[in-house]
């Protein structure tokens, strides 16, 4: 069940989700949208990323979205963040995609989920399609986020690396993933 814009401010005005800060455009009708935060990052156009052997920060370049916006180069994919610090409950689920104004332009950006339990400001990949730039600005409302409730509070709430994170997060180094499939036991229905 996703929650409607009388939910959502159920759950702010109880503290039990957190957005700040929170702007008169932030609420609609059956999720919030979020705005473009101070910070991008694109690829430095190196050669092959190895996931079992490269550190993956090496690969991106952070920049700054000053007051005069940052121009995107034609088919370049970029990581945004936003400018709002979110706090999910352990009984909420986030489900994040572009608002469609900036579909519409020519953003291509996979759905990005986000745990029970995470807090911080969120990073989302997006994909500029068209060949030619285009300039963004800090502020700008991008995404627009779903909430959809659990039937019971998670048990084991997100604690991973990008837990309070802020600002543009790079993302993790896969090395040890990729050595620890090697060691990765397979396990009975009846472990669960």
């Amino acid at each position: 069940m996703s929650l409607s814009d009388f939910d959502l401010k159920n759950y702010i005005r109880s503290g039990r989700l957190t957005i700040n800060p929170l702007y008169e455009d932030t609420i609609q009708q059956n999720g919030i949208d979020l705005h473009i935060g101070p910070e991008i990052a694109l690829p430095k156009g190196r050669n092959t990323l190895d996931l079992a052997r490269d550190e993956t920060r090496e690969f991106f370049r952070v920049h700054e979205v000053g007051s005069r916006g940052f121009e995107i180069p034609p088919f370049t994919s970029v990581l945004l963040h936003t400018e709002e610090y979110i706090k999910l409950p352990t009984d909420l689920v986030a489900v994040c995609g572009l608002r469609s104004t900036f579909a519409r332009l020519g953003f291509i950006s996979p759905t990005t989920y986000v745990d029970a339990g995470f807090e911080g400001q969120l990073t989302i990949e997006t994909f500029w399609a068209k060949s030619h730039p285009i300039k963004v600005y800090r502020g700008i409302r991008f995404l627009h986020v779903i909430f959809v409730k659990c039937l019971n509070s998670v048990e084991k709430p997100y604690s991973g690396i990008y837990q309070e994170q802020r600002g543009v997060r790079l993302p993790k180094t896969l090395i040890r993933e990729v050595e620890a499939i090697k060691r990765t036991k397979k396990i009975d229905v009846s472990e669960l």
